[in-house]
């Protein structure tokens, strides 16, 4: 596609419409879209999860769908949440009304819980901790048995071990290995003062946001149908490749199946995207949507560059112009 940057609508739904039809037929979405906030504040990260290769920077893109659909005052989901680091964003911005999280671990939904419940005791007990390897072995034990203990130590210790471990992995060492003699050290990503604010801002929006601890599956059929008026979903489930080295609850080929007949019933009022890594097998199960690749700059740590596939059913207008860079920690 050769059309100049001076080109690009912005906001406009009929200058658009060309343009996206082009982009779907081409099967390519291009990545550099002008936003409802400035570039710059991009990098601003509302979650205080560490989630390595987050869709945080999709939070952009999605906003743009938003607009393009006219859906104000929509609902938005996420079957696959996670840190929620994009949901967290289109709430604090105003794109959306409210949002609905749901992560089928059950440490990172009694996290979710504990913040938004439990506030203050969190907050204090982020304040006061201690961060040392002792404390880390101690947290990783709640993390193990996690069903012996209180929901909010469990969400307590989820929420430790995801600052205090390598790319935040629940499952990973502490940073600076055991006998923290590495050039960082375990507490070096668990800024107390910037978490608190970060949990406080969360808080604020309590009585707009909705968790669950469902199977995603679960949440599409039986949770999505209730929510009243417009929705807008985006899913990001575990990749079909390389799913078992990245996720606790890795997906086989028949649960990418049963994903793809639960999206496909979804009711034709409500807007969805779903992205995943870009495999054959996936194009071949979402073959009666727009299947576009889109590009991943990789930054931080490790400078490269990858893509995935994002889908939509045809009824989705999507902007032509993306531009997606986030880092690894």
């Amino acid at each position: 596609m050769n059309d100049s940057k001076k080109d690009w609508p912005i906001v406009s739904k009929g200058l658009i419409y060309r343009k996206v039809v082009k982009c779907a037929l081409m099967q390519t979405v291009y990545h550099q879209l002008s936003c409802p906030w400035r570039r710059r504040e991009m990098a601003i990260t509302y979650s205080p999860l560490r989630y390595p290769g987050g869709k945080s920077s999709l939070s952009p893109f999605l906003a743009q769908v938003v607009q393009l659909n006219g859906l104000k005052g929509v609902s938005y989901v996420e079957p696959y949440a996670g840190g929620a680091g994009a949901a967290l964003t289109l709430l604090f911005k105003g794109v959306v009304d409210r949002i609905i999280i749901n992560d089928y671990d059950p440490v990172i939904y009694a996290f979710w819980s504990a913040i938004l419940n439990k506030t203050e005791e969190f907050v204090q007990r982020v304040s006061t901790i201690a961060l040392n390897i002792d404390e880390w072995h101690r947290q990783k034990e709640i993390l193990k048995f996690h069903k012996k203990y209180d929901s909010f130590d469990v969400g307590f210790a989820a929420f430790y071990m995801n600052r205090c471990n390598r790319s935040g992995i629940l499952a990973a060492g502490p940073i600076g290995g055991q006998h923290q003699s590495g050039q960082y050290t375990l507490g070096v990503r668990f800024n107390r003062e910037n978490l608190v604010k970060k949990i406080r801002k969360i808080a604020e929006y309590k009585n707009s946001i909705h968790i669950y601890n469902l199977d995603a599956i679960d949440l599409i059929k039986d949770v999505i149908p209730t929510i009243e008026g417009p929705k807008f979903i985006y899913l990001d489930p575990p990749y079909y490749e390389k799913g078992k080295q990245l996720y606790l609850n890795a997906y086989e080929h028949e649960d990418h199946e049963n994903l793809a007949w639960a999206v496909s019933k979804i009711d034709s009022s409500d807007y969805w995207i779903l992205t995943y890594d870009d495999v054959s097998a996936i194009r071949e199960l979402y073959d009666s949507n727009i299947t576009s690749t889109y590009s991943l700059n990789y930054s931080a740590h490790h400078a490269r560059k990858g893509s995935e596939l994002l889908i939509a059913p045809h009824r989705v207008l999507l902007p032509c112009q993306v531009d997606i860079t986030y880092g690894l920690s």
